[in-house]
């Protein structure tokens, strides 16, 4: 395929996952009888739907297709994973105080929202309405693959494979927590949280989730190591994108990874390149929880200076080589290979 292929395939995945997600929600909608239940299923509809890329539930349609013949069965089984990522996108949107997600209210904003103006402590009732929401997306997620009928012997590998991946992002989130208050964090740290929080859910996971659903024999370990490399090069560019591109394209505030303190390879680069006095105008930043304009454009500015840029892009594109080499080793279909080879560009070339 051409790259232009590749881009139309792409959408062309998006659009049926997209329909799938429809779908799933219509059928769930009759089960949902209580008013406040229904409002909620109603929310976790509109927080799903509300845009993404469809990535993660792409690659468990690419995992299977790689060594098996295209069964549209997975499908069903595929939105397991966006149902997983809203579970964690709603939760994390609340430990991380955004108001923002995708251009859009965060599901407890959005419940915040519509509440009477006279409910007293609004705030923590949202986000405790909030956490079930997740809670039951994450329920939702599992009913997916379950009910997807497909081979059950798979299927029943690939949900042990799901619930593993939300425990490694678990792990990965709590090393994310501890980074804020732990001085010693550092780049090493910072790759296993990467590892654990990103890729695993985001690209290595989805993919050997879809390969257990094939039923393969094949040895899945190239694909893994070009999943997690693949996966942490996606998080590289996503704190290069929380610090220097468009919001509009981000669809979230271009200050939030600063003023929620994020301890990114930018930012551990910078303080260890940089004077004395920028490393602490840094972790003024980094602490302040509402950077003003002239100080996040000259953290910005520093990070450039430091190296610091540059080192990232780096790193990141040292992995993008790796994992094609190691997909190289993959035995599998010759066109899904070359679409993962196309798709390990497109992760560092995205805009959003």
């Amino acid at each position: 395929m051409h790259s232009t292929d590749h881009s139309s395939y792409m959408k062309e995945l998006k659009a049926r996952i997209d329909q799938e997600l429809e779908q799933f929600f219509r059928e769930r909608e009759k089960d949902s009888l209580d008013p406040v239940c229904r409002t909620v299923s109603e929310h976790i509809k509109a927080f799903t739907m509300n845009g993404g890329k469809r990535l993660r539930p792409m690659l468990i349609v690419l995992g299977h297709n790689l060594f098996a013949p295209h069964d549209d069965k997975v499908f069903r089984a595929a939105i397991s994973m966006e149902l997983t990522q809203t579970y964690l996108l709603i939760h994390d949107d609340i430990m991380d105080q955004s108001e923002i997600r995708r251009g859009k209210p965060s599901l407890h904003v959005a419940v915040r929202n519509q509440m009477p103006g006279q409910v007293s402590d609004a705030k923590r009732i949202s986000e405790n309405i909030a956490i079930v929401a997740g809670d039951l997306a994450d329920s939702l997620a599992h009913q997916a693959l379950l009910q997807c009928g497909m081979d059950p012997s798979d299927v029943l590998r690939a949900n042990v494979e799901l619930s593993r991946i939300i425990e490694m992002t678990g792990y990965g989130q709590l090393i994310d927590i501890d980074s804020a208050t732990n001085d010693s964090f550092g780049q090493r740290d910072l790759l296993r949280l990467h590892i654990l929080k990103t890729a695993k859910y985001t690209i290595e996971g989805p993919l050997i989730l879809g390969a257990m659903l094939s039923g393969t024999k094949e040895d899945v370990k190239p694909l893994s190591y070009y999943g997690t490399l693949l996966g942490t090069a996606f998080q590289l560019h996503d704190d290069i994108l929380g610090l220097f591109g468009d919001e509009a394209e981000t669809g979230k505030s271009i200050k939030s990874d600063v003023n929620e303190g994020k301890k990114t390879l930018l930012m551990l680069k910078a303080m260890e390149n940089t004077s004395p006095e920028n490393r602490e105008f840094i972790k003024k930043c980094l602490a302040c929880g509402d950077v003003s304009d002239n100080d996040f454009h000259k953290l910005r500015q520093i990070v450039k200076d430091s190296g610091s840029y540059d080192y990232s892009r780096k790193m990141m594109e040292s992995m993008i080589e790796k994992s094609k080499e190691y997909l190289s080793q993959v035995k599998g279909d010759a066109e899904i290979k070359e679409f993962l080879k196309w798709l390990a560009h497109y992760i560092i070339e995205r805009k959003s």
